[in-house]
């Protein structure tokens, strides 16, 4: 039983940080979602620590896949793709001005870790339902609930720049 759990440590790990993120913007998502608007306040009132979990988690999920996918494809553009052939593989001294070693964005995906990628469906699927909350709720809405949604528009214009700037020219 010890050795198991050695073994998947980094696994539980994974498992506890992404339930944990899942259950704490699931209590927002349907704290908000089911309130009804009564004249006397703006938003529906949530509690200074579900607040502040909240923001912690998804700050943290948001860096954390971000920069996982920054790590991993410059990994592969320094190794993974010498080795298999794609790309500008010549050494950054003998490349033109301008230009960077063009990557497989299959490379890339191949290269990534099952919890990275797990990490990163989740916080799409949190923060799509999110940004589908503000912008029906819209001003019945959070404060916390507006910052995720323009954090994870913010996330998909970096993630989409990762990948058109992985993606080989044709022809």
């Amino acid at each position: 039983m010890m050795d198991f759990l050695r073994q998947q440590l980094f696994n539980i790990i994974a498992f506890v940080f992404l339930g944990l993120f899942v259950a704490v913007w699931g209590t927002v998502l349907l704290r908000v979602g089911f309130w009804v608007p009564d004249g006397r306040t703006a938003a529906p009132p949530l509690n200074g620590a579900l607040v502040t979990a909240a923001g912690v988690l998804a700050t943290s999920l948001s860096s954390l896949t971000a920069s996982a996918l920054g790590f991993t494809i410059a990994e592969v553009r320094r190794g993974g793709g010498e080795t298999q052939g794609r790309g500008d593989t010549a050494p950054a001294g003998e490349r033109g001005p301008g230009s960077a070693a063009m990557v497989s964005p299959s490379d890339v995906v191949a290269s990534l870790s099952g919890r990275i990628v797990a990490a990163i469906v989740v916080y799409l699927a949190v923060g799509l339902l999110v940004l589908l909350l503000w912008l029906v709720k819209g001003t019945a809405s959070t404060d916390l609930i507006g910052a995720f949604a323009l954090s994870l528009l913010g996330w998909l214009i970096g993630a989409a720049g990762v990948v058109f700037q992985t993606e080989k020219p044709s022809g």
